[in-house]
């Protein structure tokens, strides 16, 4: 290659640099909150610096991080990405996401102290940053400490190993050890993505490291649906089995599989062509539902079973996802091809259920001898939710009246106490055919007895969405016919309402959008799809399925949903009343009568 060839080139990624740092700079010049925190010190810049930190990638490799200490906001902008962009020229680096981070609180404390605070978090979310001088030459920002696996949660301690290879492999060979004093600290950020659109982070404990997400909205709640199936479609091989899962951090792959769960995740996948009607999505659906079809074997005309081949067994959760998986098929695409194997695993599911209508839940395989009389309670909730699924296809009253059975035992045994999604879809899809109030009240109470549990889980808990949305169609129905529910004179509409909100918006934590995704092992593998943190950011097939069934259902009833939210929020402040004082006498003397 000439020198006026490889000049050019250089000058290419420079200036897509420099396009995204202009974009970048305007935006971050435009946030009061900068200056007020940061310039003014306002937040504990310690060393009356600020101090920036700048993050590219272009997608292939863990973000670059430079960093700059300097008196002036704009100074430090400008010092750190310079240091990037001589990274970016020399290193031929197409920048698909830059990101900048201030200190906006920062406080010198002994490592013990440190890593105490480490040991009271979750894992993966202890939220601060730390640097081993006053410089800021040697810190890791809390995106690097925990997507790079720097800190062990396992001993409550730093992987100086790491840290050391980390440091070497950008050039700094001044950090040997950990000191006993080093600085933790917390930052604002800000990002300009691959389509040079600019958001801010939030720097709040709860989203910390997260775009800002003031109102969501039903493009929101599409794009995120759409985004996180195409990882799914994209993990079908061309057998139809999926890429089970990869944990981001060391980009390992898992080699387990579980059927079960690939009949699921197929469910997510119709779920996104029901939304988005993309033709390019139909071979993979029929290519993963062929893989799984290979794994169901009937012994006789009457019954078949999907089988888990590892380990030679047949679960009760595995018949029932594949009903619930073929009959959304069906009713998505207009189609009966799978009514009569619907009716054969509906008769497999029926020999299961015992005569106080619980479940017998494992069978072994090839002599489909009981194995296991209880596996996991999930199993109940998925089988009930099939069996009136299979009803709707065939026809065949036994099977509505085995589903009305188990909902008799779960009523009994208060299942709500297990806050459990697959409880929430078999009544909701039971009552759809036979609206009883017994079955209808229990729907209404197995959301309402759990929305506080739900209101305050510190984690993304995917599946509490699905609850709660099943339960809302519940509601709605109860609502718009006029059915005669006796619970809801105790339902909390408004509690149910904000509830879901809640969910919908704290759930975003466990998207990788690309401030997360930047400083995993391989960013693009794993960007825009749904995590569990505090598993090592671990992305699953039916992790990604249960987000999907949650954000699905809410944006299927947005509009109804934003009526009743806009309600709530905006709902005037009512002011007390004047009371007499022979009024309040009046009253007070009533109170006494009525209560002797």
């Amino acid at each position: 290659m000439t020198l006026a060839k490889t000049t050019t080139k250089k000058n290419h990624y420079s200036d897509i640099f420099k396009a995204k740092k202009n974009a970048l700079g305007k935006f971050i010049k435009g946030d009061p909150y900068l200056i007020s925190t940061v310039q003014d010190g306002v937040a504990g810049t310690l060393f009356a610096k600020a101090v920036c930190f700048i993050s590219v990638t272009d997608g292939t490799f863990r973000a670059r991080v430079f960093s700059a200490a300097e008196y002036d906001v704009s100074d430090a902008f400008e010092k750190a990405c310079e240091k990037a962009e001589n990274f970016v020229a020399e290193n031929n680096v197409e920048v698909l996401w830059l990101k900048a981070d201030f200190v906006n609180y920062c406080k010198i404390v002994s490592y013990k102290s440190y890593i105490a605070e480490v040991k009271e978090a979750r894992e993966f979310f202890y939220k601060k940053g730390v640097s081993f001088d006053v410089d800021f030459d040697m810190a890791l920002l809390e995106a690097q400490l925990n997507c790079g696996g720097l800190i062990d949660y396992k001993s409550c301690q730093l992987n100086v190993a790491k840290i050391r290879e980390y440091f070497a492999s950008i050039g700094n060979d001044r950090f040997k050890s950990i000191p006993s004093n080093v600085i933790e600290f917390t930052t604002v950020g800000y990002i300009c993505d691959e389509d040079m659109n600019t958001y801010k982070l939030y720097p709040d404990e709860e989203n910390y490291g997260r775009r800002v997400v003031k109102e969501l909205t039903k493009e929101d709640i599409g794009r995120v649906i759409r985004r996180s199936s195409v990882y799914l479609a994209n993990a079908i091989d061309e057998n139809g089995k999926f890429d089970y899962g990869v944990n981001p951090v060391t980009d390992f792959h898992f080699i387990t599989y579980n059927i079960l769960r690939h009949a699921g995740t197929i469910w997510s996948v119709i779920m996104q062509y029901d939304t988005t009607k993309d033709e390019a999505l139909i071979p993979k659906i029929e290519s993963a539902i062929g893989y799984m079809l290979n794994s169901i074997e009937s012994p006789d005309d009457d019954h078949a079973y999907l089988i888990e081949r590892k380990a030679d067994e047949i679960k009760l959760g595995g018949n029932a996802v594949a009903i619930i998986t073929l009959s959304t098929y069906m009713q998505v695409f207009k189609s009966d091809k799978y009514k009569e194997l619907i009716r054969k695993i509906a008769n497999s599911i029926l020999d299961s259920q015992e005569a106080d209508g619980s479940y017998y839940h494992v069978l072994s395989y090839p002599d489909y001898k009981r194995k296991e009389r209880d596996r996991i309670v999930y199993y109940d909730g998925e089988a009930t939710f099939a069996l009136a699924r299979a009803y709707s296809v065939t026809g065949d009253e036994r099977f509505l009246n085995a589903a009305k059975k188990a909902l008799d035992y779960f009523i009994e045994n208060d299942y709500t106490r297990f806050c459990d999604h697959w409880i929430a879809y078999s009544v909701n899809e039971v009552t759809m055919y036979d609206p009883e109030e017994k079955y209808l009240n229990f729907g209404l109470r197995n959301a309402n007895e759990n929305l506080t549990r739900i209101f305050n889980q510190d984690t993304t808990f995917h599946t509490f969405l699905e609850l709660l949305m099943a339960a809302y169609e519940l509601y709605e129905r109860v609502v718009s016919k006029k059915l005669n529910a006796s619970y809801m004179q105790k339902f909390n509409r408004e509690a149910f309402i904000r509830t879901i909100y809640r969910r919908a918006h704290y759930m975003l934590n466990g998207y990788l959008y690309p401030e997360f995704a930047m400083y995993m092992k391989n960013p693009l593998g794993v960007a825009e799809t749904f995590c569990v943190r505090h598993d090592s950011y671990r992305v699953r097939i039916d992790d990604v399925q249960h987000y999907i069934g949650g954000y699905y259902n809410f944006y299927k009833h947005f509009d109804k949903l934003q009526q009743y939210y806009d309600k709530i929020v905006n709902k005037p402040v009512e002011k007390p009343s004047v009371v007499s004082a022979d009024a309040e006498r009046a009253s007070f003397v009533n109170w006494i009568l009525n209560n002797i």
